[in-house]
């Protein structure tokens, strides 16, 4: 990660989910570039739930994996569309930006997002909130499971 604050915000994401669910495998998706760093930090968290994807070589080979993931988290839109397309629940974190908002929203049929307090830039959303929100697709999740 590229620095110390947001390694601290993605280890208490992963720790608040497992916290939510022990049964959870966290896979990270990262830039081919930032592998061996990302790698390096999320060995550092020690975490044996968190593990990085393999490496993509292409939007396909993510795709690919984001097919097969029960929900997502992203502050990416190209992923949020992906998992839109799939209809994979995703919480997404974004800027506090309506009109981008408006051009970026997923729209997956179990969807939340989380609100940078800055209008430019996702450093200030609340990790709580987002945890609040996952907890909100989790017992989505397992209500529609408990209804088959």
């Amino acid at each position: 990660m590229a620095n110390a604050r947001v390694f601290k915000k993605l280890n208490q994401i992963c720790e608040g989910l497992y916290s939510l669910s022990n049964n959870i495998q966290i896979i990270i998706l990262c830039n081919p570039d930032k592998r061996i760093n990302v790698q390096t930090d999320i060995s550092k968290m020690g975490l044996e739930f968190v593990t990085l994807s393999y490496k993509t070589k292409s939007i396909i080979d993510a795709a690919a994996i984001i097919k097969n993931l029960n929900f997502v988290i992203t502050p990416d839109t190209s992923i949020t569309h992906i998992a839109s397309t799939f209809n994979i629940p995703v919480i997404t974190i974004h800027e506090n930006n309506f009109e981008s908002y408006q051009l970026f929203a997923p729209i997956s049929d179990i969807n939340k997002t989380v609100f940078s307090k800055s209008s430019d830039n996702l450093q200030d959303f609340s990790v709580v909130s987002l945890l609040d929100a996952a907890k909100e697709i989790i017992e989505i999740e397992e209500n529609i499971a408990n209804n088959f």
